[in-house]
C-alpha cells in the first residue's frame, strides 16, 4: 500500500507479496473507494463532517448505503489509537445518526511508534474483545520482505479468516487520521 494516497488523486492498487493486483483504492476529497479485481466497489470510506473527533464510515452493499462500521482516532501524546465499532443487520445509512455510546470497539488500531512528523512504522489491529491479533502494517517489513524502500509503501500482513478488504479500509482511514490530526 502507498502512504501518501490524498496527493495521489487517482488512486493505488493493493498489491500481495508477489506483485500481484488485490484491490484498487480510488481516492476523493472526503472518500476513498475500495474495488475488488473485477472493478466492482466493494467500500466505501466516508468523512463524517462536524464530528468532534476525526470520524470516518465504511458504507457497503447496495448502492453503497450501509453503514458497516464507524471509525474514531482517539488522542494519546505519543501512540496513536483508533476504535472501529462494526454494525450488526438492519445497518444503518448515511442518513441515520452515529450512535456508537453503547458500543464497545469491534477492533482497535494502535501504533507502536509516532516520530515528531507523524511517521509510523508499525501498527497492529487486533480485536476489541479478545485481543487477537488481525493484522499488521509495518515499514520495516516492506523494506525486509518486498526489498522497497520507498517511504511511501508498506506492508500490511493480514491473519488468515481475517476480512482482508475491511483491514485494508482500517489501515487506509488510520493512516489519513493521524495525518489530519497531525495537521490541525
Amino acid at each position: 500500500m502507498k502512504e501518501e494516497w490524498w496527493f495521489n488523486h487517482g488512486g493505488f492498487m493493493v498489491k500481495d507479496i508477489y506483485g500481484k493486483d488485490i484491490f484498487e483504492v480510488k481516492n476523493h476529497i472526503f472518500s476513498h473507494e475500495l474495488f475488488d479485481l473485477y472493478g466492482r466497489k466493494v467500500a466505501e470510506l466516508v468523512k463524517k463532517k462536524f464530528a468532534w473527533r476525526i470520524t470516518y464510515h465504511i458504507y457497503s452493499g447496495f448502492e453503497m448505503i450501509q453503514r458497516r462500521a464507524t471509525l474514531h482516532l482517539r488522542h494519546f501524546e505519543f501512540r496513536k489509537k483508533a476504535h472501529v465499532y462494526i454494525y450488526q443487520p438492519p445497518y444503518a445509512t448515511r442518513d441515520d445518526p452515529t450512535d456508537i455510546d453503547n458500543m464497545e470497539p469491534d477492533i482497535i488500531i494502535k501504533s507502536e511508534n509516532v516520530n515528531f512528523f507523524n511517521f509510523i512504522s508499525e501498527v497492529k489491529m487486533f480485536s476489541g474483545r479478545t485481543e487477537e491479533e488481525y493484522a499488521e502494517i509495518s515499514k520495516e517489513k516492506a523494506n525486509e520482505v518486498l526489498g522497497e524502500t520507498s517511504r511511501q509503501t508498506y506492508l500490511l500482513t493480514v491473519k488468515p479468516g481475517v476480512d482482508a478488504g475491511l483491514m485494508v479500509m482500517c489501515a487506509l482511514f488510520f493512516n489519513i487520521a493521524v495525518k489530519q490530526e497531525g495537521n490541525k
